[in-house]
Parts: structure tokens; C-alpha cells; sequence
């Protein structure tokens, strides 16, 4: 991953939804520090007590909160902030557009108690009994992943958003190292080391181009300068470097570690891609999550096929989800795997706004894949069950899809010379 530290955001109502779980498993096999900001206060949800409890017990993490809910749903105006002993409230904006008026107040104060009403002894009952009984933030614990600050807010109405990254600034981590082939690679390290972990292609319709996201892990990178390109197995001239946000970007001539540059991709770049000025150093991969929603894309214009073609290989590459096709091509319809189903619908959009193709998908039942690795008469000569669909990835190898864990083992039990393996293990066993 290309983060020191993440935030994770929860729905006050939803709590610890799937998805959640999976990317806080991938934070914790990294060690990567997690704040958390518990969004939608401004609408119905659980009690903050019971998202403390949940992230506690579901994700094994000590919830520290730095602020307390004031209100909640249509009556939430503000947070008590633990750090500073004082009220924030809150004021809203036209079309929540710009950063929510903020005023201070002491706490506890006979004014305060008169705005707030019935409201304000519970909140002082929970107030004092966080305070008592609360546990305290530990950084040392926060750096290893074992504690989270909590912070409360809402989005929508830019409530507590601008407290909540002022505490990120000050809490988040500075760059730390990565591994490589050659051990840990410090940010302190004079020789220059980077690695893709994004491509996007059509940020900006004035463009037209592609992007590859290059992270600074050590070393100073400067405009023009030659690296190499561990993938590639050659040196390349670092031309055109950005700065990004949003739409907008701009021509700099260096950055440190820690930073992130654009690098324009005329099809050099893969996410994972090594870019270094020693040839030694290539980065671990960046892991893959498996994918669990599978669908058939049938394009409502075949007179689309090659824009169709261009966006699938671009959106693949991007890494926005994994196409399949039938080893008989027999159905031209390939097969999206992904991690979940918004991916489909961000293909679907993307395939319409930026390529003119309409699409649509049609869901599968299946929720396993595996690649199979063996001898290939031994695979030809099997047997696949009815609720099995056997495919190719686009580097031609083949992946079975399994509808639940049951028929998986089954597959796996019976046929005991050929390996069922995920795509990361695929990877990091090489060719």
C-alpha cells in the first residue's frame, strides 16, 4: 500500500459494514496506524457507545475517543472535544458548501446547559464517565495498530470535518520504510525509490491521457532525471511529473518522500511498477483482494466492439476490477470480478462517459475464484461440476468460479494433483 496511515470512516447507523472489515485486514498485515471518523451524526443512527463497543469487539482495537457527539440526527450540533476541554458547535452553510462556521464554548456552563436543555445532563453523565473510566490514547499503541481515535461528524454538513483533519495532521505518521528485495528502505535512504499504486486514465477530458500515481519512498526525485524501471529491465527519463488534486495539476520540478507524483503513462507503467536509481531495489507487491461479485458485460451496441475493447483493458489496468473470458470464446460477453458490487456500476459509468459504450450486467451466483495450476491434461481430463464456470484471465491462465466454500473443498478434495490458488499466490510464486 502506499499509505503511513489511513482513515477509517464508519456510517453512525451502518457500523462495521463487510467491506470494512476486508481493508482493515489489509492495515493490520501492514501495521498501518487507523483513524476513524464515525460520519452521518446529523441522521438517525446507533448510540456512540455501541460504535465504540463494535470496533472494539469486531476489529480488536481499542476505541479512543478525542471528541463526543452533541445531539444527534436533525438535533446534532456539535462535539465535545476531550483534547481541549471545550464545546465546538456547529453552524450550517449554504448547500453545505464551505467549512461549517465553528464556535467555542467552556464546558460546563450554565449557558451551554440552557441551549442544550434535556440534552446536556446526559451528555455530562457521558462525559464524566468517558473521563473516568474512558482509556487514554497511547501513540505507541495508535503507531502499531492496536488503538484508534475516534472522532465524530458529519460530512454532508461539514460538521466536525475541520477539527477532525486538523487532529490527523498532527496525529498521522511521518513516511516510514518499505520492503524490498534488499530489506527496508528508508525514507532517510539518499538513493531515489518510488512505486506505482494507481493508474487512471481520463482524469480530465482536456487531457485525454493516462495517469500512473508514483509514491516517493526515499531519495529526492527530480524533473527529467533517468531511473530504472524494475519491471522493464531499463532506465526511462522521468518527463512531465504533476502534482494532482483533483482535476487540477501542475508541473513541479521535485519532490521528497512521502510525496506523491503524477507521471504521465504512455503505457510504461503497471500498479506495483519499482522506479529507483539503484537496479537492485524492486518493492513487494501490492496485495490484491479477492474477488467475491461476478457478472457478465454485454455491451448494447456492437458497433462499439473497439472503444469496448479500449475501455475493459484501460479499467483493468487501473486495477478497477479483473475481466474473465470463456476459454471456447464460444460467448464474447467477458466475465468482471470484483471485490464489490459499486465496482460494477463505476464500469458501467466510466465504459458510457468516457468511452460512448452503454453496458449493462448481469450477476452471477458465483462468489469464489481460483486459479488452477497443474499439469494441463491432468486439468483437461477433470471433471468440473455443474455450478462451476471454467474461464481465462487475459494472461490466458485458468480461473474456476465456485458458488460457495463447500464446493470449493469438494473441488479441492477430489482432485488432489492440481493446485486451487488465489491470484496473490499465483503472483508470488512466479512464472
Amino acid at each position: 500500500m502506499a499509505v503511513d496511515s489511513a482513515v477509517m470512516v464508519l456510517d453512525g447507523a451502518k457500523g462495521i459494514e463487510p467491506q470494512t472489515k476486508k481493508l482493515f485486514a489489509v492495515c493490520r498485515k501492514r501495521g498501518i496506524p487507523i483513524l476513524t471518523f464515525i460520519n452521518k451524526m446529523d441522521q438517525p443512527g446507533r448510540h456512540p457507545f455501541d460504535l465504540l463497543d463494535e470496533i472494539e469487539r469486531t476489529l480488536g482495537m481499542t476505541a479512543v475517543p478525542f471528541n463526543w457527539p452533541i445531539g444527534e440526527g436533525s438535533g446534532f450540533q456539535g462535539v465535545y472535544d476531550f483534547q481541549n476541554h471545550h464545546v465546538l458547535f456547529f453552524e450550517r452553510t449554504a448547500h453545505n458548501q464551505r467549512r461549517a462556521p465553528m464556535t467555542v464554548d467552556s464546558f460546563p456552563n450554565a449557558r451551554l446547559a440552557e441551549t442544550l436543555g434535556d440534552a446536556y445532563r446526559p451528555l455530562q453523565e457521558e462525559i464524566g464517565l468517558l473521563k473516568g473510566a474512558g482509556t487514554a490514547f497511547d501513540r505507541t499503541r495508535f503507531l502499531t495498530g492496536e488503538l484508534t481515535p475516534v472522532f465524530f461528524g458529519s460530512a454532508l454538513t461539514n460538521f466536525g470535518v475541520g477539527p477532525f483533519l486538523d487532529a490527523f495532521t498532527q496525529l498521522a505518521p511521518p513516511p516510514g520504510p518499505r520492503h524490498s528485495s534488499r530489506g527496508a528502505i528508508e525514507p532517510t535512504d539518499e538513493q531515489f525509490s518510488g512505486f506505482v499504486f494507481k493508474i487512471q486514465a481520463n482524469m480530465d477530458p482536456q487531457h485525454r491521457d493516462r495517469m500512473a500515481f508514483l509514491r516517493i519512498c526515499s531519495g529526492r526525485f527530480e524533473k527529467d532525471m533517468m531511473v530504472h524501471h524494475a519491471r522493464l529491465g531499463r532506465k526511462i527519463r522521468m518527463t512531465r511529473p504533476h502534482r494532482l488534486f483533483g482535476r487540477d495539476r501542475e508541473t513541479i520540478d521535485e519532490a521528497y518522500p512521502g510525496d506523491v507524483v503524477g507521471l504521465v503513462n504512455p503505457g510504461l507503467f503497471t500498479i506495483g511498477d519499482t522506479l529507483s536509481s539503484d537496479s537492485s531495489i524492486s518493492f513487494d507487491p501490492i496485495p490484491h483482494f479477492p474477488p467475491e461479485c461476478f457478472g457478465r458485460l454485454r455491451t448494447q451496441d456492437i458497433s462499439k466492439h473497439k472503444q469496448f475493447q479500449k475501455g475493459l483493458q484501460q479499467l483493468e489496468e487501473e486495477g478497477v476490477m479483473q475481466i474473465f473470458h470463456s476459454p471456447d470464446q464460444i460467448r464474447r460477453e467477458p466475465v468482471l470480478a470484483a471485490v464489490g458490487e459499486l465496482q460494477f456500476d463505476v464500469v458501467i459509468s466510466r465504459l458510457e462517459n468516457e468511452y460512448g459504450v452503454k453496458t449493462s450486467v448481469d450477476r452471477l451466483p458465483h462468489a469464489l475464484a481460483r486459479w488452477i495450476v497443474g499439469d494441463p491434461a491432468a486439468i483437461a481430463a477433470v471433471y468440473w461440476p455443474a455450478d462451476t464456470i471454467r474461464l481465462l484471465d487475459r494472461q490466458g491462465r485458468p480461473v474456476m468460479l465456485f458458488m460457495t466454500d463447500h464446493l470449493l473443498a469438494y473441488c479441492i478434495k477430489s482432485n488432489p494433483s492440481i493446485k486451487f490458488v488465489l491470484r496473490e499466490e499465483l503472483e508470488q510464486a512466479g512464472p
